[in-house]
């Protein structure tokens, strides 16, 4: 479990998922030469802005659709925040494939 800006975020698990969804998917080739397919991290960018908005609504107890409502929701903190995320998702994804033994880089 790793912290990215006051979230708690099990990037290993969500990487080890994401890296047998690939596998299911046919794509694992991909992965062993170090490359991430990119519907892999454009599926889950969406999902992880949303979490990240709701979190940020629950400290001020509103939901994430209120909060854009709003007008306060920064886009830029928000995709920075995203990316952080999203790079360690990757760095699990990588993970998983070596502990599969397969990673050929």
């Amino acid at each position: 479990m790793k912290k990215i800006a006051g979230l708690n975020v099990d990037a290993e698990k969500i990487g080890a998922g994401l890296y047998k969804i690939i596998c299911d998917k046919g794509e694992e080739a991909i992965v062993a030469f170090g490359m991430i397919p990119s519907w892999a991290v454009d599926s889950m960018r969406p999902m992880l802005r949303e979490k990240v908005i709701s979190e940020a609504g629950k400290t001020y107890g509103c939901s994430a659709h209120e909060l854009e409502l709003m007008g306060v929701v920064d886009e830029a903190k928000i995709a920075k925040i995203v990316q952080r995320i999203e790079h360690e998702v990757v760095l699990g994804i990588y993970a998983a494939a070596k502990s599969a033994n397969a990673m050929v880089v």
